[in-house]
């Protein structure tokens, strides 16, 4: 099997199969990319949780058939090189970094070409985020080093979201909170967030995992205090309170509110690590109603604000250093085949993926 995509069940997020395809025939002014690796973590589970609330289903769209039958494509981040081209602007050789299908394969409509970058101006992703629609040109990208592929595919999107979770809750003068609870202490959207707000005066960072995660969350030492889930009646009170929740988990969402009452003073929900979990009946929560953080309206924002390039300069000015902690905490895994590609997804669904190990895949055998 040479071509192919990893399809998932949209509504039974565990049943998945692999599809084999042919080649689409390029219309004028479009590019192919062959898709040379991803970055695979909890993140990515949290697209198919919210893939129909969010639109994430939306961005690589299936065969009619497949479609019909609620089939869907997890989107994932990663490297692709051009390899077939009917764009003026983009050449066929040159390597990309951005939003990409479980395949072998995607076609794009460059268009805004940039120097540093593109978007994909093709019809179905005309009315969805144009963060997820831009790609990066490896030779003009700023924030590209060949020696950190491994750590862009796996960290950059997550750190972007870490970055702009922070900057929200600052933009918003923390909502009134000296502590800040993040559930899913181990994901790496999560300690990115705490690695940032950690640095920040006067806010106190309380990290919430299952039992087995406690010392690798205590040995990142970016939380202010670890605790685990049978211990949230320990978290202080009295201080204002926010919680940053990247699990999903009911029980553990319910729990908190119950403890912190009107001390929380604002409840975001980030992902769903916890993808299986009911989600709560949003009325009947003590405290705040909770709140769906959408990254792309807070970078809409900064960029009227600051300016695009303003925002990307923030942005690599946190990154650098957070990566030179992050190959301190986490190896680097490399499997390869669309085997491997189940099984990592599985592994991840099921919440068996180690928080210390970085999955990146390759299509190709």
């Amino acid at each position: 099997m040479t071509s192919w995509d990893f399809l998932v069940n949209r509504s039974k997020l565990e049943e998945t199969k692999v599809v084999e395809t042919a080649p689409v025939a390029l219309s004028e002014g479009q590019a192919r990319l062959s898709v040379d690796a991803f970055g695979f973590s909890a993140n990515n589970i949290t697209y198919a949780a919210f893939g129909d609330m969010i639109g994430y289903w939306n961005f690589f769209p299936v065969s009619e058939s497949d479609a019909a039958e609620g089939w869907g494509r997890v989107p994932v981040w990663g490297f692709a090189e051009v390899v077939e081209s009917l764009s003026d602007e983009l050449p066929v050789g040159e390597r990309v970094y951005g939003y990409l299908p479980m395949s072998t394969e995607l076609v794009v409509e460059p268009g805004k070409v940039r120097p540093e970058s593109f978007n994909d101006l093709s019809a179905h992703r005309s009315a969805l985020p144009v963060t997820y629609n831009n790609y990066a040109r490896n030779a003009g990208d700023p924030g590209y080093d060949e020696h950190f592929e491994h750590e862009q595919m796996l960290l950059r999107p997550l750190f972007f979201t870490s970055f702009l979770i922070d900057d929200f809750f600052d933009d918003n003068g923390r909502f009134g909170a000296s502590v800040v609870v993040l559930t899913s202490a181990s994901s790496k959207t999560a300690f990115g967030t705490a690695h940032l707000m950690n640095e920040r005066d006067d806010l106190t960072v309380i990290g919430l995992t299952s039992t087995g995660n406690v010392d690798f969350v205590e040995g990142l030492g970016c939380y202010d205090q670890v605790l685990t889930y049978d211990q949230i009646d320990q978290i202080p009170s009295g201080h204002g309170s926010a919680l940053i929740d990247f699990a999903g988990n009911a029980g553990v969402i319910r729990a908190v509110h119950e403890h912190l009452t009107d001390d929380l003073k604002h409840s975001a929900i980030i992902g769903g690590t916890h993808w299986d979990a009911e989600p709560p009946a949003g009325g009947d929560l003590p405290g705040p109603a909770q709140e769906f953080f959408f990254a792309p309206t807070q970078i809409e924002k900064r960029s009227k604000e600051w300016g695009r390039e303003e925002l990307q300069q923030r942005i690599a000015a946190s990154w650098l250093p957070f990566i030179e902690k992050t190959n301190q905490w986490i190896s680097i895994e490399l499997r390869s085949g669309p085997d491997a590609v189940n099984d990592v997804y599985l592994e991840t669904l099921a919440g068996n993926a180690r928080p210390d190990v970085g999955i990146i895949l390759t299509p190709g055998e």
